[in-house]
C-alpha cells in the first residue's frame, strides 16, 4: 500500500506541471466514446419505444391479413375463443376535391382505410376537432364522413364540411386524422384517409379483383404477461381450423418489422462508424501517450537513478495516464447521455412512436468500457517501454529510446485479453457476430497493409539512397530523413492512411450508391401506372388513353394477387432464402396471366409455353428470386390465389429489369386455370413528359373512370431522390466524424515526432541549411508520405466499398474517380499544410535570418 501511496503522490506532483500533449489523447477518446454511446443510446430508446407499443402498433394481439375477403366464420371463431375483433380494409384510390367554378377537381392518391365500430381495439386515435371516432364518422345530411391525413387537407385545401369524392361516392370531410394507433404497423405509399366499411361499399370500389388488404385484428383481455402465450395458442388454433388459407398472421413481435429493421440497420452502420472513430482514436492515444512519456523520459531516468523500481515507475505513470484517459472517457460519456434524448426529440415528428426521454445507461457504460479497452491497448506498450528506461538514458537518450523493444509475456497476455474483450464488445455493438467478425478482420487487414506500406516506403527509400550514393542536395536529405531508423515514417503512413482509408470507404460507397441511382434511374420510364381497371372498362380506358395527344404508348396486363405458400414442398416461412429475396416469401404480390411473353421479356433459362397452351399451370419466375430461393426450371411452387392453393411448375426464368419501372411481374402464369378468375387490369402510359399534358391525361381518364387509380411515376422518383438525399446526408455525417478522428490522429503523430524534428532542424541549421532549404526538405518528405498514405488508403477504401456494394448491398460497383482524385488532392494539400505548420513552429527562432 505504501508503494501505491508513494506512486500516487509522485503522479499528482508530476501532473501539476500540466498535461501537455495529452489533450489530443483526451479528444480522441471523447469523440469515439461519445459517438458509440450516443448512437447506442438512441437505438435502445427507439427499440424500447417500439417494444412498449408493439400491441398498439399491431392494433391488437394478433392481426390476420389477406388480399382476399376473410370469411365471417373466422371472426365468429375468434370471438368464441374470447377475443375482441375488429375488421380493417385498406386500398389505394384517388380522392377528388373541388377547386371552384370552371376548374377541374384537384386529385390526390390516398390510402383508404375502412374501419368498423370496434376500431381501435387498443390505443387511441387523435382527431381534430376532438371527438369520439364513431361520432366523427357519423353520416351528415345523408353523406358518409371522411377523416383525412393533415397532408391531404393541406395539399388539397380541405376544410371541415368540404364535399369530396372517392370513386362514385361523395363524402363530407369531418376532420383531420392526426394519429392512428396502428399507423406504423403498415407500409403505405400515400397519406391515409379513413371512413366506415359501409361507406366504402357505397363508393363502388369493392370490385372483383381490386387491390384490397383485408385485416382482422384480435385483442385478448387479461393479464399482460399471459397475452403473448394466449395469442400464440390462438394463432395455432386458427391455423388448424382454417388450413392452407395463405393468410398472414402477425403477432406483437412482428408488429412493425420495417421500422425495426430500418432502425437496426442505421444503428449498426452508425455504431461501426463510432468504432472506426474510436479505433482511429486508439492510434492517436497510443501515439500521444508515447510522446507524452517520451517527454518525461528524463524524469523517469532521474527516478531510476534515485532508486525507483520498475513497478513504482509503472504505477506512477500508469496512474497519471489512467486519470487523464478517465477524463477523456468521462468527457465522451457526458454527451453520450445528453444527445440521445435531444435526437429523439428532433426525430419525434418522423417516428410513429413515443420514446422515453430518459437515456439508457447500458450503451453509455458499454461505450465507456470500450474506451477503457482502447486506452489499455494503446498505452500498454508505451508504458512498458517507459518502465524499461535505464539511468543511462540521461546520457544516451535518443539512442536508447529509439531502439528500445519490449519483450514480456505479461505485456503480450494483457494485449491479447484486451483484444478478446474488445471483440466481445464489438459483437454487442454490431448485434451480429458474423458482421462484427468481418469488421474486425477488415480493420486488422487494413492496419497490416498500412504498416507494410510505411515499412516498405522506408526500406525502399533506403535502397534508393544506396543506389544514389553520389547524389547530393535537398532531395537526398529529404529522402534520408524518411529512411532514418528513428524516423516516424511508418507511424505517419499508418496514422494518416487509417483515417483516409475509412473516409475513402465512406465516400466511395456513397459515390457508388449515387452513381447506381443515377445510372439505374429509368430514362424511358412510363409516366403513369393505372390500377384497378375492371375488364369491362378496359376498352374504354384504352380509347381514352390513346385519344390523349401526349400519350405515346399504352401497355396493359391482367393482375391478381397471390401469396407464396411453399417452394418445392418447403413452407414459405422455412425456405432458406437469401436476405435480398426473403421479402417475396412474405405478403401478397402481383401475378399476371399471359399466353405470350410480355413486351421486353428476356429469358434467362427455359422456354416459353405455346400460345395455345391449355395444360397444367406453368410459371415464369423472376430469375433473381429463383436464385435466392434455390429454384430451377422444373421446380414446383405452391401459390395461394383467391384463397385456393395451386401448384405451378417453373417453366422458365426471366431476367427482370425492375429498375426500368416498366410493367413487370415476378410471377407470370400460363393461361388456362386462372384465365377466368376474377381479376383487374394494370396499365402503363408513356407520354411526352410535359407536366400540363400529363395532368390533363390523368384528369381525363380518372374523371371518366372514377374507380381507376392513377399513380404518377414522377412522384415515385421524387421519393427515391429524397431517400437518396437522406442516405447521402447520413454518409456525410459519418465522413465528418471519421475526418475529425483522422485529424486528431495526425496531430498526435506530428506531436510524437516533434522533438526529433526540432533536433533535425538544429542539425541542418548547424551544417548551413537555411529556413527555405529546411522547408523544402520537409515539404518533400511530407509529400512523399502523403502520396504513399493516400494511395494505400484509396486502395483499401475502394476494396471496402466494393465489398459493401457487391457482397452486402448486392449492387454493381462503380468507382467515383472524381471523389478519388479530390481525396488525393486533399491529402497532398493536408500534408503540405502540415509541413508548413511544422516548419513555422520549429524554425520560429530563425525568422529574419538570411541563409
Amino acid at each position: 500500500m505504501s508503494q501505491w501511496r508513494l506512486a500516487a503522490r509522485l503522479a499528482w506532483r508530476d501532473l501539476r506541471g500540466g498535461i501537455g500533449g495529452m489533450r489530443i489523447v483526451l479528444a480522441c477518446l471523447a469523440l469515439g466514446v461519445a459517438t458509440i454511446g450516443g448512437v447506442g443510446g438512441l437505438r435502445d430508446m427507439i427499440r424500447d419505444g417500439i417494444a412498449g407499443e408493439q400491441r398498439t402498433l399491431l392494433g391488437g394481439d394478433l392481426s390476420i391479413e389477406s388480399s382476399d375477403p376473410l370469411p365471417t366464420e373466422l371472426a365468429v371463431f375468434a370471438t368464441a375463443h374470447g377475443a375482441r375483433v375488429s375488421g380493417v380494409l385498406r386500398m389505394r384510390s384517388m380522392l377528388y376535391a373541388p377547386r371552384g367554378a370552371g376548374q377541374a377537381d384537384a386529385r390526390m392518391l390516398v390510402e383508404l382505410s375502412a374501419v368498423d365500430d370496434s376500431y381501435p381495439l387498443v390505443g387511441t386515435i387523435a382527431l381534430t376537432p376532438q371527438a369520439p371516432l364513431n361520432r366523427a364518422l357519423a353520416p351528415d345530411h345523408g353523406l358518409p364522413a371522411l377523416l383525412a391525413d393533415p397532408l391531404v387537407i393541406d395539399r388539397l385545401g380541405l376544410k371541415v364540411g368540404t364535399i369530396v369524392r372517392i370513386g362514385t361516392a361523395r363524402f363530407h370531410v369531418a376532420g383531420s386524422l392526426d394519429r392512428t394507433p396502428d399507423g406504423a404497423g403498415t407500409v403505405t405509399l400515400a397519406p391515409t384517409v379513413m371512413t366506415t366499411r359501409s361507406a366504402l361499399d357505397e363508393a363502388g370500389l369493392m370490385q372483383p379483383g381490386a387491390l384490397v388488404n383485408h385485416a382482422l385484428r384480435l385483442a385478448l383481455d387479461g393479464p399482460a404477461a399471459e397475452r403473448p402465450a394466449r395469442a400464440h395458442a390462438m394463432a395455432a388454433a386458427i391455423t388448424a381450423r382454417f388450413p392452407d388459407q395463405g393468410w398472414r398472421i402477425r403477432g406483437e413481435a412482428d408488429a412493425a418489422p420495417a421500422l425495426t429493421r430500418t432502425v437496426d440497420q442505421m444503428a449498426r452502420f452508425l455504431a461501426l462508424i463510432g468504432l472506426c472513430a474510436l479505433l482511429l482514436g486508439g492510434l492517436g492515444v497510443s501515439t500521444g501517450v508515447a510522446a507524452w512519456l517520451e517527454g518525461r523520459g528524463r524524469t523517469i531516468a532521474i527516478l531510476r537513478c534515485l532508486g525507483a523500481s520498475g513497478p513504482l515507475i509503472r504505477r506512477t505513470f500508469g496512474l497519471q495516464i489512467a486519470a487523464l484517459c478517465g477524463i477523456g472517457i468521462g468527457a465522451g460519456m457526458v454527451p453520450a447521455l445528453l444527445l440521445p434524448p435531444l435526437a429523439a426529440r428532433m426525430l419525434s415528428g418522423l417516428l410513429p412512436i413515443e420514446t422515453t426521454m430518459v437515456p439508457p445507461l447500458l450503451p453509455v457504460l458499454t461505450a465507456g468500457l470500450f474506451g477503457v479497452l482502447v486506452a489499455l491497448l494503446s498505452v500498454i506498450v508505451p508504458l512498458a517501454r517507459a518502465c524499461a528506461i535505464s539511468p543511462a538514458s540521461l546520457f544516451l537518450e535518443q539512442i536508447q529510446r529509439g531502439t528500445m523493444r519490449v519483450r514480456s509475456w505479461r505485456v503480450g497476455t494483457a494485449l491479447i485479453l484486451c483484444v478478446i474483450l474488445a471483440g466481445v464488445l464489438t459483437v454487442r455493438l454490431a448485434d451480429s457476430p458474423l458482421f462484427a467478425a468481418g469488421f474486425l478482420a477488415v480493420v486488422l487487414f487494413a492496419a497490416g497493409i498500412l504498416v507494410l506500406a510505411g515499412t516498405t516506403l522506408r526500406w525502399g527509400v533506403s535502397a534508393l539512397l544506396a543506389r544514389l550514393d553520389t547524389a547530393r542536395g535537398v532531395p537526398r536529405l529529404a529522402l534520408a530523413l524518411s529512411a532514418h531508423r528513428n524516423a516516424t515514417t511508418t507511424r505517419m503512413v499508418t496514422a494518416l492512411g487509417a483515417g483516409l482509408a475509412a473516409m475513402a470507404a465512406i465516400l466511395l460507397t456513397e459515390g457508388a450508391m449515387m452513381a447506381q441511382l443515377r445510372d439505374q434511374m429509368p430514362h424511358n420510364a412510363p409516366a403513369f401506372y393505372f390500377i384497378d381497371i375492371q375488364p369491362g372498362d378496359l376498352d374504354r380506358f384504352d380509347s381514352l388513353a390513346k385519344a390523349q395527344p401526349s400519350v405515346r404508348a399504352v401497355q396493359q396486363l391482367p393482375s391478381m394477387r397471390t401469396r407464396v405458400v411453399a417452394v418445392d414442398g418447403v413452407p414459405a416461412e422455412r425456405v432458406n432464402a437469401t436476405p435480398q429475396t426473403r421479402w417475396a416469401l412474405r405478403g401478397d404480390h402481383g401475378l399476371t396471366v399471359a399466353a405470350t411473353p410480355p413486351p421486353g421479356t428476356r429469358l434467362a433459362e427455359g422456354t416459353w409455353w405455346p400460345a395455345d397452351y391449355d395444360g397444367p399451370p406453368l410459371l415464369s419466375l423472376d430469375a433473381g428470386l429463383a436464385q435466392g430461393w434455390g429454384v430451377q426450371v422444373g421446380s414446383t411452387i405452391r401459390l395461394n390465389v383467391l384463397g385456393r392453393a395451386i401448384d405451378v411448375r417453373v417453366a422458365n426464368l426471366r431476367a427482370v429489369a425492375w429498375r426500368s419501372l416498366q410493367l413487370n411481374f415476378a410471377f407470370v402464369v400460363s393461361p388456362g386455370l386462372l384465365s377466368h378468375a376474377p381479376h383487374t387490369f394494370v396499365a402503363t402510359l408513356a407520354t411526352d413528359g410535359r407536366a400540363d399534358q400529363d395532368a390533363a391525361t390523368l384528369a381525363a381518364i380518372t374523371d371518366a373512370l372514377p374507380g381507376v387509380t392513377g399513380i404518377r411515376v414522377a412522384d415515385v422518383l421524387a421519393r427515391l431522390t429524397a431517400l437518396a438525399g437522406q442516405i447521402a446526408t447520413a454518409l456525410s455525417v459519418a465522413a465528418s466524424i471519421i475526418m475529425a478522428s483522422g485529424a486528431l490522429v495526425l496531430a498526435a503523430t506530428l506531436a510524437a515526432g516533434w522533438r526529433q524534428r526540432v533536433a533535425n532542424a538544429a542539425i541542418l541549421q548547424a551544417v548551413g541549411a537555411g529556413p527555405r532549404q529546411i522547408r523544402t526538405i520537409w515539404l518533400i518528405e511530407f509529400t512523399l508520405l502523403g502520396l504513399v498514405a493516400g494511395i494505400s488508403a484509396i486502395l483499401l477504401g475502394a476494396s471496402a466499398a466494393w465489398l459493401v456494394m457487391r457482397q452486402v448491398l448486392q449492387l454493381p460497383w462503380t468507382a467515383d474517380w472524381t471523389a478519388v482524385g479530390g481525396m488525393m488532392i486533399g491529402t497532398l494539400a493536408a500534408t503540405s499544410l502540415c509541413a508548413m505548420l511544422v516548419w513555422n513552429r520549429a524554425l520560429r527562432p530563425l525568422r529574419g535570418r538570411t541563409r
